[in-house]
């Protein structure tokens, strides 16, 4: 306790983390991690946030999409893939203009 006076930090802090758990979100945040990075590898890094939450739903693990993108965020996992998209082509007007 003489540390805990030197460094002026309440003696509740120093107990809250010595008996400090995990909740049960933060436990299956950890496994779904996991999870994620496992079919993201096996699926060539190709895989973004609603393909995961498919392939997660193949497995019966039902998770929003936003949770996927946060525990992708946070795992460091994110798609190799740009996305794609259509060009955008210029249409070519030709105005007969009387002389």
């Amino acid at each position: 306790m003489m540390v805990l006076r030197l460094l002026k930090i309440p003696k509740s802090t120093y107990f809250d983390w010595v008996h400090y758990t995990e909740s049960q979100r933060q436990r299956e945040d950890t496994i779904l991690k996991a999870l994620l990075r496992e079919i993201w590898q096996n699926n060539y890094k190709a895989y973004g946030a609603p393909r995961l939450r498919l392939a997660l739903a193949d497995l019966n693990l039902h998770h929003g999409t936003n949770r996927v993108r946060r525990l992708m965020r946070e795992a460091g996992i994110y798609s190799v893939m740009s996305r794609r998209f259509n060009k955008q082509r210029q249409l070519l007007i030709i105005v007969n203009v009387p002389t």
